[in-house]
């Protein structure tokens, strides 16, 4: 029809105007934008508790935010807060009311049946509470913000599901994705926000997870894109529930976090010395080489004795323990000997035991020096003369790394000919110690009993270890004694400046 307008010769004014309403009543029937429809709802879930056999109770733990809701307005059309209500808890972007959003703003919103903009959708309702409901708007053009969750009196050892919405609000453009971090771990991301021209499309999020040891759990949603052209969106009901599964449908996994000292990544509990606070995580695969796919699922801080123990641990064929290599806690140089990821199929009903982890440390490099002088005291003089006492002093200094076994600090020093050891009190009338040897240290770390740690030797040779001290002596001057051994207890620390030991003693002069 317009063709033949264009292209026919002219005819008559009558019939040419005719034409053209025609054409005009054609167009503006057939050639304008439909409608929009107001939003969509899409309740697909990652890892659902319900999913995994379990229920759900208790209240939602994320009280900030109005109790993850972001708060609740009178079900008037386009409210937002003129001042923001949260204040503090989000970084990132500058609040503005929500028709007043420029590039960078976030802002709350309530039943925005007018779009902010010709690139929003219209008609939006909080996907939960219908036009009652107020949830989170952003506009993170130039400043992608993160809404931080704060949860407190969490069990440990608990399965949790959270659980939030989100949508992309235009219906064009590039659009956002975000992260879900647990205590600075990235959990969780929910891939771009699905753009759809017909209708903006709300799409609920949740997974399960374990509280591994802890009590309390910071969760952050944290926008990954910034720019224009689209990654507006919109984040609704920030849920943290109590995820209750069948113990049939639960399993542990237990190991430790070791100083591999033989360095034959194999762990030996009477001798190698256990790593603290070092983190542990468990991840969901999902049966994929990939990483990007994996799912959170439990992290854990070793204890003072170097284990972590995953219980209540939901079943799975697809898990895979990752120890963090880059801990700030482990010692300087430590070095990861054995594998860093160990899989884990975890069955009905399994315990699974002894998933190590060995880190190699650095060896130490001790700096001894042995030294001595003319015991003084008031009956004594100060010349090295037969019959003088002397006093000796053993100094021991860490200057490497503390790659040792426990309890391994073991040092000899062997009597020359010419001297008599004293087993009396050192320091006679002095107050710094009653035993015949005065043991000081200084940041090395040791625990030190001279009833347990000192031992003597009458024999030729150098005894190689504590329990071949095996001479008593007898009070006051005891010419028997060619060997003093020591055998303090813990691990020589390492650092700047380096941890030392002394051991001073009293012989005399033949």
């Amino acid at each position: 029809m317009i063709v033949d307008l264009v292209r026919a010769p002219l005819l008559n004014a009558f019939r040419r105007t005719t034409s053209v309403l025609a054409v005009i009543n054609l167009c503006l029937i057939v050639c304008a934008t439909p409608a929009q429809a107001a939003q969509t709802i899409n309740t697909t879930s990652t890892t659902s508790c319900t999913a995994q056999g379990g229920s759900t109770t208790g209240g939602n733990f994320i009280t900030d935010f109005g109790n993850g809701t972001f708060g609740t307005e009178s079900g008037a059309a386009n409210q937002s807060p003129a001042v923001n209500p949260y204040p503090g808890q989000i970084t990132g972007g500058v609040y503005a009311q929500f028709y007043s959003i420029t590039w960078g703003n976030y802002s709350f919103v309530a039943n925005p049946v007018t779009p902010r903009n010709g690139s929003q959708h219209p008609s939006v309702t909080d996907p939960v509470y219908g036009n009652t409901g107020r949830f989170f708007a952003s506009d993170p053009n130039t400043n992608t913000p993160v809404l931080n969750f704060n949860a407190l009196n969490v069990t440990a050892n608990q399965n949790y599901q959270l659980s939030f919405w989100a949508a992309n609000s235009e219906p064009n453009g590039v659009p956002n994705n975000i992260n879900v971090e647990i205590d600075g771990i990235v959990t969780l991301n929910t891939g771009p926000l699905q753009a759809f021209n017909a209708a903006l499309e709300w799409k609920r999020y949740s997974f399960v997870f374990n509280a591994g040891n802890r009590t309390s759990i910071l969760t952050a949603l944290r926008s990954l894109e910034a720019g224009n052209g689209g990654r507006d969106f919109y984040l609704d009901n920030v849920e943290l529930r109590q995820c209750n599964l069948p113990a049939s449908a639960t399993g542990s996994i237990s190991g430790t976090v070791y100083s591999d000292v033989n360095r034959n990544d194999s762990f030996q509990i009477t001798t190698e010395s256990m790593l603290r606070n070092i983190r542990v995580d468990l991840y969901d695969t999902r049966g994929t080489a990939g990483a990007t796919d994996d799912i959170f699922v439990s992290s854990y801080s070793s204890t003072a004795t170097g284990t972590y123990n995953f219980t209540n641990i939901p079943l799975n064929a697809n898990y895979q323990l990752r120890v963090f290599t880059t801990d700030p806690d482990l010692p300087t140089g430590a070095a990861i000997g054995t594998p860093a990821t160990i899989a884990i199929n975890l069955t009905s009903g399994a315990n699974l035991t002894g998933r190590d982890f060995g880190f190699d440390l650095p060896r130490p490099n001790f700096a001894v020096s042995k030294t001595s002088k003319p015991y003084t005291s008031l009956t004594t003089g100060v010349f090295s003369v037969p019959g003088q006492d002397m006093e000796y002093t053993i100094s021991i200094a860490n200057g490497g790394g503390i790659g040792q076994d426990i309890d391994s600090t073991f040092f000899v020093d062997a009597l020359p000919v010419t001297l008599t050891f004293y087993n009396g009190d050192f320091d006679d009338v002095g107050t710094a110690t009653s035993d015949p040897v005065l043991f000081t240290q200084s940041n090395a770390g040791l625990s030190y009993l001279y009833s347990r740690d000192v031992r003597y030797s009458s024999a030729a040779t150098a005894p190689a270890n504590l329990a071949a001290c095996t001479y008593t002596p007898v009070a006051g001057y005891d010419p028997a004694v060619k060997f003093i051994c020591f055998n303090p207890k813990g691990l020589f620390a390492n650092g700047a400046p380096a941890p030392s030991v002394t051991a001073k003693f009293r012989a005399q002069i033949k």
